[in-house]
């Protein structure tokens, strides 16, 4: 008689003493995937590589005393769960997509964005009283000894042809139209921000609720931060702002210093 060898998990990574095991890597994977979000090389490489550097935040949220309320994260999966709800017909359709049950996608999803909060919480810490500007830099640059700057030399020269596809207007118009719906919902009190942008936006911030964390002027691109820097009602959102990234509207969560939170 043979014996099938039945493996309850397998471990990918180690990071100090945590485990980062082979099925948070597909369920990640997983989740990119049908959010179809852009994955820049291997999906085994980058997957539990950023999964590690979360690991090693949370590991400073501990120190920290960084947490976040459990009732802000479950307001959050709710909306996601309903997004996914809307997007593929029903609970049932959602649960046969997952192979999980509604409870259990729920639960697997609180402790994801539960870290996802924390870690960008710890992210902020540490850079709220980074005020470095581009003359700071360029200050220090020419500050050194020109024998002192090591020489880099050209590794690779490359010639690129890009051919942008062609958007019909229609189109455009219809985004606009959303977006247009979306600000005036916001702006009447009828919707938050954050819950339009889980269930609507297509950048990686949506998990977030849109929010990018506290970036200069210069981390932006020139149009959005144009807009975002003087945006002075939290309770508001902004007008279409247009960059090469697509189309958005924009709401001012925070401003400190020379840099803001959108």
């Amino acid at each position: 008689m043979a014996q099938q060898n039945n493996i309850a998990e397998e471990v990918a990574w180690i990071v100090g003493d945590e485990p980062i095991y082979k099925s948070q890597i597909e369920e990640q994977y997983s989740q990119l995937q049908y959010e179809k979000t852009p994955i820049n090389g291997d999906p085994y490489c980058v997957i539990p590589e950023q999964l590690a550097i979360d690991k090693l935040f949370l590991h400073q949220a501990v120190i920290d005393t960084v947490t976040v309320e459990d009732a802000t994260v479950a307001k959050e999966v709710n909306a996601r769960i309903n997004y996914f709800v809307e997007s593929l017909g029903s609970k049932e359709k959602v649960e046969e997509y997952f192979r999980k049950s509604i409870p259990e996608i729920r639960e697997q999803y609180m402790e994801i964005m539960k870290n996802q909060y924390i870690v960008q919480q710890v992210k902020e810490n540490l850079t709220k009283n980074v005020k470095s500007t581009p003359a700071d830099v360029r200050k220090y640059y020419e500050s050194l000894d020109k024998d002192s700057i090591p020489y880099v030399p050209m590794q690779v020269e490359a010639q690129i042809i890009t051919i942008k596809p062609i958007i019909p207007q229609e189109e455009i118009d219809e985004v606009k139209s959303r977006l247009r719906d979306y600000a005036q919902r916001v702006n009447n009190g009828e919707s938050e921000f954050s819950t339009l942008a889980i269930l609507y936006s297509q950048d990686g911030s949506s998990v977030r609720g849109g929010e990018i964390g506290f970036r200069g002027r210069t981390e932006l691109m020139p149009e959005y931060a144009s807009v975002a820097f003087n945006l002075t009602d939290p309770k508001k959102a902004s007008r279409i702002v247009e960059t090469d990234a697509g189309f958005h509207i924009i709401q001012l969560i925070e401003k400190r210093g020379d840099k803001v939170n959108t």
